[in-house]
C-alpha cells in the first residue's frame, strides 16, 4: 500500500525557489558564450549569484563550499 503525504510549500520556499530560478536562467544565458563554467553561488541571507570561473582564476574555498550548481560552458578553445 503506498501513502501519500501533502506537500506543502511556504511563501518563503516559493521565494527561495523563484531566487534560484533566477540565477539558473542567467547562467544558462551566458554559458553558451562563455570558455568557463558558471557557478550558481547561495549566499548567507539566502540570495544567489552567478559567478563565472574566468572572473576567479581560483575560487576561494568559501565559494566552492557555496556553490548549488553548476551551468558548463558552451565555448572551447581546443580543435
Amino acid at each position: 500500500m503506498t501513502f501519500y503525504s501533502p506537500i506543502t510549500t511556504t511563501a518563503a520556499a516559493a521565494t527561495d525557489h523563484d531566487a534560484y530560478m533566477a540565477a539558473y536562467a542567467k547562467a544558462a544565458a551566458r554559458a553558451p558564450y562563455s570558455y568557463f563554467d558558471q557557478h550558481i553561488i547561495r549566499t548567507d541571507d539566502g540570495c544567489y549569484w552567478v559567478a563565472d570561473e574566468g572572473d576567479y582564476e581560483t575560487l576561494l574555498a568559501d565559494l566552492i563550499d557555496r556553490i548549488v550548481h553548476t551551468v558548463p560552458a558552451g565555448r572551447s578553445d581546443e580543435y
